[in-house]
Order: structure tokens, then C-alpha cells, then sequence
């Protein structure tokens, strides 16, 4: 396993239960292990990134985010110094509510996701 810190395992598998449980952290391990996804680190934070070309764009979303929120803001500056050197045209982030009220300039708010659960 890519994730040798259980603090920061722990953190992160809580983070995406929270999200959806769409990922695990086997996925997230053999995706950075394939390419398929990338890791970022400032600090004691850390972000899970996946280029994706759209058909007129190209992104750059923000799978998960972890981490102690003084290192997220910076860490925030190298995603984006990412996303550029990809020559994406968007970044992109699925978050909880609360973290609106800390977001930095430039961000918008571009729909509002739901979920459905199909299955019992």
C-alpha cells in the first residue's frame, strides 16, 4: 500500500465513505500506482487529483482532500500549479458544505450534486 501513515489512511478512508464510498483505498493505491490518479502533499495535508479530457476541455477534479486546513490553503496553490502544467482549462472539487466558507477567490459554485442510492 501507497499510504504508509494509518493517521492519514484512516483519514482518508473516512473522506471517501463521506463521499460516496465511489473509491477505496486500494482504488486510490493502484490508481496513483497506474497514473490513473495523482497525489499531492503540503505539508500534513494531502489531495487525490484524476485529469479528465472532456470533449472541449480538459480538468483537472479533486477527488479527495485530507489533512490539517492551514496545509490545504497552500496546498490548494500546488494542485493548481498542477492542474496548469496539465494545460487543463478547469479545476474541479466535490465537497461538503462547510467547505464554502473558507474557500479561496475564483472559486464557484457550478450545481449541486445529488445522489440516489439504487440498491437496498
Amino acid at each position: 500500500m501507497i499510504i504508509t501513515d494509518p493517521k492519514m489512511a484512516h483519514k482518508m478512508e473516512r473522506a471517501l465513505l463521506h463521499g460516496g464510498g465511489c473509491y477505496t483505498l486500494d482504488d486510490i493505491d493502484k490508481g496513483l500506482m497506474t497514473g490513473e490518479m495523482q497525489g499531492h502533499v503540503f505539508g500534513k495535508s494531502w489531495a487525490i487529483t484524476r485529469v479528465h479530457q472532456w470533449p472541449r476541455k480538459k480538468s483537472v477534479d479533486v477527488l479527495c482532500v485530507v489533512g490539517e486546513i492551514k496545509d490545504m490553503l497552500m496546498l490548494e496553490q500546488v494542485v493548481c500549479q498542477f492542474a496548469k502544467d496539465q494545460n487543463a482549462d478547469m479545476l474541479t472539487a466535490t465537497g461538503r458544505d462547510g467547505w464554502w466558507g473558507i474557500h479561496t477567490p475564483g472559486w464557484q459554485k457550478a450545481g449541486t450534486l445529488y445522489s440516489k442510492d439504487l440498491k437496498p
